[in-house]
């Protein structure tokens, strides 16, 4: 998923008052410095499938200059 696509989700899961949902490989290896922490929903073999806050991974985008609040 490229950021924008991450910043579309995330300001539609505000919009409708529900979390994020993402699949991350298993083991998360390289996840990025400061990445959100996130909720297990389901455990694969070869990837997890976490519930996000939304807010969170847009502050996390933010903080990495891929995100100006702006639309």
């Amino acid at each position: 998923m490229n950021p924008q696509t991450m910043i579309l989700d995330a300001e539609e899961a505000i919009k409708q008052k529900r979390n994020m949902t993402l699949v991350v490989p298993r083991p998360f290896k390289n996840k990025p410095k400061g990445f959100p922490r996130g909720s297990l929903l389901a455990e694969q073999t070869k990837s997890n499938v976490n519930s996000y806050d939304p807010r969170k991974i847009l502050d996390w985008l933010k903080n990495n200059g891929l995100y100006d609040g702006n639309k």
